[in-house]
């Protein structure tokens, strides 16, 4: 039987909710105890808290017999993530996605939620709070921003005329930079994603691939027309990225002409 996901709108108001109660009322007026390190190098603040905890109570109502998998409750029980081979359908969370920019007061932020089932995202939300966007996804639905549908446009042929993201290492410690017309650096996944289905990027490649930055966007990315796949060919499925991580460009042929080249960059620095 079909998974009922339950109406959108409902979804969105929960996420537009805790961004009003908890996470914007914080933007730019983080005080010092409502950030630290849960990690060396790694930031949380009061706001990824807070709304994870709202996000985890009214999302499995919504939708009996749903679990939760959030980011900040990976920290505490790393075994959760076994949730997401079970039966239950699975509320994936990333309250707080571009943290870091967050903290610092950048606008380069999300709230990125996913329904996934045996590792396959069914749906998927995006919220943008500073520009008021809110992306949605249904599979075999299509992708919407605000209501109006995406469709993600052809790229360049030449791979020296694509504009896209890479990681930190790729962009520091790779000649890829120096083949492609531009690489952005947002420190955002979800403005990434965003960036993707408004045409603004034509590519992506993500070696670290944990389910709750990418569930909702493979989903955007996928619905909108992108092409997508890990980067040794095989599907991507949430929280399992492959060999090499996951690569997303406008259609086959931009992902073919892409994927030699940051498959010969990985085994350089292997």
């Amino acid at each position: 039987m079909p998974l009922a996901i339950p109406p959108s709108d409902k979804i969105e108001a929960l996420i537009r909710d805790i961004t009003a109660a908890e996470i914007m009322p914080r933007f730019q007026t983080l005080s010092k105890d409502e950030k630290w390190e849960k990690r060396p190098g790694s930031v949380v603040t009061a706001a990824d808290v807070a709304a994870e905890e709202f996000l985890d109570r009214k999302l499995p109502p919504l939708l009996p017999g749903s679990v939760v998998v959030g980011e900040e409750m990976i920290e505490d029980d790393p075994a959760a993530l076994d949730l997401l081979d079970g039966d239950a359908p699975v509320w994936v969370l990333d309250a707080v996605d571009g943290t870091s920019n967050f903290a610092k007061g950048s606008p380069d932020f999300g709230v990125m939620v996913a329904l996934v089932l045996k590792r396959e995202t069914v749906a998927g939300w995006i919220f943008r709070p500073v520009d008021d966007d809110m992306y949605v996804c249904e599979k075999g639905a299509g992708a919407f921003r605000n209501g109006e549908r995406l469709t993600i446009a052809a790229s360049p042929r030449e791979m020296r005329n694509m504009e896209g993201s890479l990681g930190g290492y790729m962009r520091k410690h790779t000649d890829l930079p120096d083949r492609v017309a531009r690489v952005t650096s947002t420190r955002c996944i979800a403005v990434d994603y965003c960036a993707l289905v408004n045409n603004d990027i034509h590519f992506a490649h993500y070696r670290g691939v944990r389910a709750w930055d990418h569930a909702p966007g493979w989903l955007l990315h996928t619905e909108a027309g992108g092409f997508n796949r890990c980067l040794d060919g095989s599907d991507y499925l949430a929280g399992k990225p492959g060999e090499g991580g996951i690569l997303l460009a406008t259609d086959e042929e931009a992902w073919e002409t892409l994927q030699h080249p940051i498959v010969e960059a990985i085994a350089s620095f292997k």
